[in-house]
């Protein structure tokens, strides 16, 4: 058995929405620290030229997982006009061994999406970010005049290129002159509490921020961790991470064993935050949720009782994007090997891709972030994220619509520590049941005996597509060392 980081993915989604700089060029270096450790770097420039202003941003920041590592690598590129207007957007994330690009063009009536590289690349055109919003450099520029004027509250929108064309909201509140030790003297600056809304993501930050708009520190709480950034020159900026280990460290101990977890078909769960309510949990065929009272909710998972899914855009859960990448030759080679003798039944033809998955990821371990289908169907390793996110690319090209599940599984061993839960991944396929067409989960990191057992509870799901990979799975980085699990009932 092996899990999922969803805390990489947040920081992913985190380091790309911090502010930017101002409308003046300049060249900036940060240290970033995770849980009181080094864990990697940021750097951003920003030039102009003629009537373009272009903001580079680039990242590698490295995580401990139990006794191996994984690090990730974002860049960035947004060309605006000085007056604001966005022109393209370039953006490159490395969390398996091959980096995922794409390029976004802004046309007159729409966008020109652009996602891969080479004559796998594919070409759609979008529609425009919806409402009003400011491109990065001029978001900066609202900011900084904000601040002049002495406002106390500033809200700007505008888009984090490493999700694609998503809006992110992010409110600055209870702003007031501060003073903070850059580099080693004394700056006059301006402190802040911020909430940067991404859809149904939040997160909360307090800031240290300079008269030009540029952030000089920020500390963001994800779970029981912080993720503190801090203007830092190029030289030490780029020392060696000695990365944080937030694998076991955010395991959860429930209120009691449970016993032959892989045999179980319905658990009972009542699940809360050491502060605050729990975000909104998803339901599938097999669980549900209903409000427990003090901000908790009761997650009940029935593997004998079904649950319809309702309307389903069924196009989106079969496309092929970056992760799901299912226009890969070897995918479609691998996919029809697995179902050979399988029949025409969707569910069997389901259960046999599971199998095969299982059965094909050969090193399964901890060293990879989040690797796309293709890729780990050529290399046969990774951990539960290469699992599920191969078996829905999978499933889409054997014509099954899918998706991918995030939450927890129990364990009753695993890296040294016993009877816990340990954050993980699977997928889920859209098929028939007796009550109509359900998601039904697959967990392809169990062997031939079971696709799935009730030792599981969902936080959270995502399709894979371009603008939802990232931002829908670092939803559940609030709960990263701040949830409690009591089991009321298993059998």
């Amino acid at each position: 058995m092996r899990y999922l980081r969803p805390v990489v993915l947040a920081c992913t989604l985190l380091l790309t929405t911090l502010a930017r700089a101002g409308d003046q060029d300049s060249d900036r270096w940060y240290e970033l620290w995770l849980a009181g450790s080094r864990s990697g770097w940021s750097h951003e420039v920003v030039t102009t030229e003629g009537d373009r202003i272009t903001t580079r941003s680039d990242m590698e920041m490295t995580i401990g997982r139990a006794d191996q590592s994984t690090t990730i690598r974002t860049s960035t590129v947004f060309i605006e006009t000085t007056d604001g207007a966005p022109v393209e957007v370039t953006v490159s994330q490395t969390l398996g061994q091959a980096p995922i690009e794409a390029r976004y063009v802004f046309r007159e009536d729409d966008v020109l999406a652009i996602t891969g590289t080479g004559p796998g690349a594919r070409e759609q055109p979008m529609p425009k970010p919806a409402g009003e919003w400011l491109a990065p450099a001029a978001a900066s520029r609202f900011l900084a005049q904000r601040l002049a004027s002495g406002a106390e509250a500033v809200t700007v929108r505008t888009i984090d290129p490493s999700s694609g064309l998503t809006i992110i909201e992010v409110e600055r509140t209870g702003i007031a002159k501060a003073e903070l030790e850059v580099l080693g003297r004394t700056t006059e600056c301006f402190q802040a509490t911020s909430e940067t809304a991404m859809g149904p993501v939040k997160i909360k930050a307090t800031e240290w921020i300079d008269a030009d708009g540029n952030v000089l520190r920020s500390e963001t709480a994800m779970g029981a961790m912080t993720i503190t950034m801090v203007a830092s020159t190029r030289e030490n900026a780029m020392e060696s991470a000695d990365p944080a280990e937030v694998m076991i460290s955010t395991f959860v101990r429930p209120s009691r064993p449970i016993s032959y977890p892989r045999r179980s078909t319905r658990g009972v769960y009542t699940v809360r935050l050491t502060e605050g309510e729990m975000p909104a949990l998803p339901a599938s065929a097999y669980q549900s949720v209903e409000p427990a009272g003090d901000g908790a909710a009761r997650v009940t998972v029935d593997l004998g009782r079904p649950i319809a899914a309702g309307e389903v855009d069924r196009a989106e859960y079969l496309a092929s994007t970056s992760y799901a990448d299912t226009g890969d030759e070897l995918l479609r080679e691998l996919t029809a090997k697995a179902t050979e003798g399988a029949g025409d039944d969707p569910a069997a033809r389901a259960e046999a891709l599971r199998r095969f998955v299982f059965a094909h990821i050969t090193d399964k371990n901890l060293g990879t972030a989040f690797a796309t289908a293709s890729e780990t169907a050529r290399s046969c390793r990774g951990d539960c994220s290469e699992h599920g996110v191969l078996l829905a690319a999978m499933l889409r090209t054997a014509g099954i619509p899918s998706r991918v599940a995030v939450g927890v599984v129990y364990v009753d061993r695993f890296a040294g520590e016993r009877d816990v839960f340990g954050y993980h991944m699977w997928a889920q396929g859209l098929l028939e049941t007796e009550n109509g067409p359900a998601w039904v989960d697959l967990d392809a990191t169990l062997n031939e005996r079971a696709p799935f057992d009730a030792a599981h509870i969902a936080f959270g799901t995502s399709s894979l597509g371009e603008t939802d990979a990232i931002t829908s799975l670092a939803g559940i980085a609030p709960l990263l060392g701040a949830l409690e699990i009591k089991v009321e009932e298993v059998k």
